[in-house]
């Protein structure tokens, strides 16, 4: 640009001074120095939006030349030209990685979904031309890359009994953000967030596991009632035991079809020397009995 300001600054010169004397001279160098403004506030300067970063690309060799933040920038628009701008507000990726072996071969369908943030200035200098091409419209494929490897590496070190306990959800994301974070720390990504949603398992395996949380639920159910039993027999005095422990004996006796003979009042009067009994037997009459 300030070359062929030049050349056209002293061709207007030498025409003025040829033809039109002195006022023609000033008048064109005065337009040519408007122009020149006008041209350098135009074309020399980049404007990036706010939350962005401006890419800019040499234009003869199509190389990348450097990242630009957000503001009103200088440039040379002879050799430069911002070809895009990144986006560093926070983006969003989810999905359903399918396929995701446990420790003990069970295969899982996890979906999945994460909050990030991009600060290309954070990526290593090496990496940069190559990311600052493919960050504009790579950025969401690249994130859920490493976020499935990192899932599948986590829950590989994990058996389906640990993944279905109480609180391994909130565990199994901070293991993925931690590797997650590793990973791509040093190609300008921040991590805010990582969810892990439904975890399909086989049918088989999903009511193995039903049925050994019903089994544990019954055991534990069963244990709350004979600490609850042992709690009432606890306050019982020695007496109290003993008719618990006759009446066991008598129901035991009856469920077995052993005919009881128990003596009994009664109402009319006997011959003399021969007491009274009544019979008693399972299903007939009934006994009656209680604690007194």
């Amino acid at each position: 640009m300030f070359k062929l300001w030049v050349i056209l600054t002293v061709g207007t010169m030498g025409a003025a001074v040829v033809w039109g004397g002195l006022v023609l001279w000033a008048t064109a160098v005065a337009l040519l120095v408007l122009l020149a403004v006008w041209a350098y506030q135009r074309y020399g300067f980049i404007d990036i939006p706010e939350m962005e970063v401006g890419v800019v690309f040499n234009k003869k060799r199509q190389t990348f030349a450097r990242f630009v933040p957000d503001g009103r920038h200088p440039i040379n628009p002879l050799t430069e030209e911002l070809t895009h701008t990144i986006p560093t507000n926070a983006g969003s990726a989810n999905g359903r990685c399918l396929g995701v072996q446990t420790n003990g071969g069970i295969s899982l369908d996890v979906e999945w979904s994460v909050n990030f943030d991009i600060d290309p200035f954070q990526i290593k200098p090496a990496s940069r031309p190559k990311l600052a091409r493919n960050l504009p419209k790579k950025a969401n494929s690249i994130v859920t890359k490493h976020l499935e490897n990192c899932l599948r590496h986590v829950i590989g070190e994990m058996t389906v009994d640990q993944i279905c306990e109480p609180g391994a959800t909130p565990r199994l994301e901070r293991a993925v953000r931690q590797q997650l974070t590793a990973r791509l720390a040093e190609v300008g990504f921040s991590f805010s967030r990582v969810m892990v949603g439904a975890i399909d398992m086989p049918r088989h395996v999903k009511a193995a596991l039903e049925a050994v949380q019903e089994r544990a639920v019954q055991t534990e159910n069963e244990a709350r009632a004979l600490a609850r039993l042992h709690e009432v027999i606890s306050q019982f005095s020695e007496a109290d035991m003993q008719r618990l422990m006759e009446l066991e004996r008598i129901h035991t006796l009856g469920q077995n079809g052993v005919t009881l003979v128990y003596p009994t009042a009664v109402t009319h009067t006997a011959p003399a020397g021969r007491p009274s009994y009544a019979r008693v037997s399972n299903g007939r009459t009934p006994l009656r009995t209680g604690l007194s």
